[in-house]
């Protein structure tokens, strides 16, 4: 224990130095924007748990449900979270072979591994979900001892899926070669969501011709089982927020199974990582072969060409796109199998509802892959990119050639996701145009802010990929870009809202509906424009910068 505490103190001295006054500053807007981020998410959880205890006799028990399917969901995406961040972790960070070649006890490695697994896939999670959690306790009026049997719970709650994840990850490393192992795993991802997807929807039997039948469906769905952590954790904490007391089975269970999962992870990692080390040893190997004279485009198209291809050759990035594409087929299935004409005659302006939820989905699917592929295009260049500014070439046009790499396929499938979606839900013909016009103009603001910023915090010398989307530059752009898709969608919702109540009451002249019309689109134009634009300026200008110094 204290050679793992050894090993973890330069991580603590940097956190330490990092606290410093000037430091602070620097990293001020981090901590502002992820301020405004809990605030409006604790609004907008309060006011949507306000308005589902307020429905009538299946209230509360569709809140306790919401709760129990927020835990169960966590539980599944963490599991694959840590098992990508053990792979990384333990295999493929640059600093394995260092602590290797010191006299230190292969415990010691695996646990400074276990506790950078387990920061590295946690600390979003623990970052984010204090405003719901604070959300429900005020809703309820919860008493302290709500939030301390949260404290108590969530960390072993963390714990839990994070060994299962260690494991996982020595087993694959163990059964195949090490290059595959990240596409190996991304398949049994994918099927293990297919399965738990197909689990769901085998229970979830709707008639559209009744409502009833609807509702009765939705209450005798179950997110999780009893032998599921994500069980325990709800019935270890819901309970307290009516006045009872859980039974304290729960809450046992957890802290056990946290303290077994790790050490099973511990002892899997003591049998397999020594010889998994010496295994990616032998298969970093590789023939050097030349290929045969192809096309190379010249001036700002080559970045983008060299992009391309080394996007196909590499499995660890090309493999997601399976996942991509297994979760947009399943969007768009959901869209078909929900019963819009049923919903229709409980909510008259149904089809609308839809097309903002379908609008905000595809905002959200836009911030995430563009994270991944978009912000992170200039980080992944690494120390070599001097090559890249050594050639004649300024930055502005590497630049617009790394959003190239994103926006084109970005816009494609997300264009495509919106038009069947909206056509599927018999949206009007104004609707599926705003849809489509506001997808461009999103997915044009998005990745040019996912390239600037990838460029204004460049990552060169990472541990691992996920490293780089999961750093504060990364979550700062997620939220900015979400927060874009909001105002963009809300200025458009409020726009349209003012238009059919004006043309229902006739409060609103005709020259008035254009006005306000022309101006809510002027203001969308705007706010994306310099989304798109400051960001790639800043970044130009960081790049610049320090390839003068």
């Amino acid at each position: 224990m204290n050679m793992t505490l050894l090993l973890l103190s330069p991580k603590i001295k940097s956190f330490r130095n990092a606290l410093s006054l000037k430091s602070f500053l620097k990293k001020l807007p981090f901590p502002c924007i992820g301020l405004i981020f809990w605030v409006l998410f604790y609004i907008g959880s309060f006011e949507v748990l306000t308005f589902i205890r307020s429905i009538e006799f299946f209230g509360e028990e569709l809140s306790g449900k919401l709760l129990s399917m927020t835990f169960f969901s966590l539980g599944i995406f963490l599991v694959l979270s840590n098992t990508i961040t053990a792979l990384s972790a333990f295999y493929i960070s640059k600093d394995t072979s260092f602590l290797m070649s010191k006299p230190i006890d292969i415990r010691d490695i695996l646990n400074l591994k276990t506790i950078e697994t387990f920061t590295s896939s946690s600390w979003m999670v623990m970052s984010f979900l204090p405003p719901l959690f604070i959300a429900y306790g005020v809703s309820y009026n919860a008493p302290y001892n709500f939030y301390m049997m949260l404290l108590v719970t969530f960390i072993p709650f963390l714990f839990i899926p994070c060994g299962i994840g260690i494991a996982l990850a020595h087993l694959l490393t163990r059964v195949f070669p090490a290059k595959k192992a990240r596409f190996v795993l991304l398949v049994i991802g994918l099927c293990l969501f297919l399965f738990v997807y197909i689990l769901f929807r085998s229970q979830w039997s709707v008639s559209p011709d009744s409502p009833e039948r609807l509702l009765e469906t939705f209450f005798t769905f179950r997110f999780d089982s009893p032998v599921f952590p994500s069980f325990w954790m709800s019935e270890s904490v819901f309970p307290l927020l009516s006045g009872q007391s859980p039974h304290m089975l729960y809450p046992l269970l957890l802290l056990s199974n946290a303290a077994f999962m790790l050490m099973i992870s511990g002892g899997i990692g003591s049998m397999f990582f020594i010889s998994n080390l010496e295994r990616l040893q032998t298969s970093l190997m590789q023939r050097a072969s030349m290929g045969k004279k192809t096309y190379y485009p010249a001036r700002m198209l080559n970045v983008l060409w060299k992009d391309l291809k080394i996007f196909f050759r590499d499995a660890g990035q090309w493999s997601q796109l399976l996942i991509v594409s297994a979760l947009i087929l399943i969007y768009i299935y959901n869209f078909r199998v929900i019963p819009v004409k049923t919903l229709s005659e409980i909510f008259p302006f149904i089809r609308e509802l839809m097309v903002l939820i379908n609008m905000i989905m595809a905002g959200l699917v836009l911030s995430a892959v563009s994270a991944r592929f978009v912000y992170s295009s200039i980080s992944l260049e690494g120390m070599a990119f001097w090559i890249m500014k050594a050639s004649p070439m300024t930055v502005q046009k590497i630049l617009i050639s790394k959003f190239l790499f994103g926006f084109i396929p970005v816009t494609l499938m997300l264009t495509a996701v919106v038009s069947i979606t909206s056509i599927i839900i018999d949206a009007d013909s104004l609707l599926l145009f705003l849809s489509v016009v506001t997808i461009l103009i999103l997915c044009t603001s998005i990745c040019g802010l996912g390239t600037g910023l990838g460029a204004l915090f460049p990552q060169f010398r990472y541990e691992n990929i996920a490293s780089i989307s999961m750093s504060p530059g990364g979550m700062l752009f997620m939220l900015i870009a979400f927060l874009i898709v909001l105002l963009t969608v809300s200025f458009e919702a409020f726009s349209f809202y003012i238009y059919k109540t004006g043309a229902l009451s006739d409060f609103l002249s005709p020259w008035m509906e254009k006005a306000q019309i022309l101006l809510t689109g002027l203001v969308i134009i705007m706010l994306n424009f310099l989304t798109f634009y400051i960001p790639m300026k800043l970044g130009a200008k960081r790049l610049e910068e320090d390839f003068r110094a």
